[in-house]
C-alpha cells in the first residue's frame, strides 16, 4: 500500500484531520501572522491594535470610537483607553462631531501618521516573510479571495459625516 503525497497543507508525518478543514487552516495562518506582527510593533513600543487603530484612521472616512470599536471588534471599554493612550501619545486627536456634539470624531495627527509609517514598514516585512514562499501573484489572488470572502461580512461603518 502506497502513502498519498502530501499536499503542501499537509506536512510529511501530520496525521491530524483539522489541517483539511480551510477555516481552521484560515484561523492557524491568521493567528501566526498576528503574532509575528505583533513582535515586531512590541520593539517598536507598539501593540497591534494600535496599530490597527491608525492604520484604521489613515483615510479620509470620519470614524468615531463607536466606529472603530464595531470595525475592529474591540470592547468599547477597551477602545476609550486606547484612544486615551493614543491621544497622550500625540497620534490622535479628539474633534467634537459637527453633527452630533455627543460624539467625537477621530484624526490621525503628523505624529500619528509618522508612526503608522514606522510600524506599516514593520508590519509589511512580517507579511513579506510569512508569504515568502508563496508566488507573488497567489498573494494577490488570496488578498483577492479574502476580500470576497469578508465583503457581505464586514461590519458595517457609520461614518460621523
Amino acid at each position: 500500500m502506497t502513502q498519498a503525497t502530501p499536499s503542501p497543507a499537509e506536512p510529511a508525518g501530520l496525521d491530524f484531520p483539522l489541517i483539511r478543514r480551510t477555516g481552521y487552516l484560515l484561523n492557524k495562518a491568521g493567528l501566526i501572522l498576528m503574532e509575528e506582527a505583533e513582535r515586531a510593533l512590541t520593539a517598536q513600543g507598539m501593540r497591534l491594535r494600535y496599530f490597527y487603530v491608525l492604520a484604521a484612521l489613515d483615510s479620509d472616512i470620519s470614524l468615531s470610537q463607536q466606529d472603530l470599536s464595531r470595525l475592529l471588534n474591540l470592547d468599547p471599554t477597551t477602545m476609550v483607553a486606547l484612544i486615551d493612550e493614543m491621544e497622550g501619545a500625540g497620534h490622535v486627536e479628539r474633534r467634537r462631531n459637527p453633527s452630533d456634539r455627543r460624539r467625537y470624531i477621530l484624526r490621525l495627527t503628523d505624529d500619528g501618521r509618522a508612526a503608522l509609517q514606522r510600524a506599516g514598514r514593520a508590519v509589511d516585512q512580517v507579511e513579506e516573510d510569512f508569504l515568502s514562499t508563496v508566488p507573488a501573484a497567489d498573494r494577490e489572488r488570496l488578498r483577492t479571495l479574502l476580500g470576497e470572502l469578508l465583503a457581505e461580512r464586514w461590519p458595517r461603518v457609520i461614518a460621523c459625516e
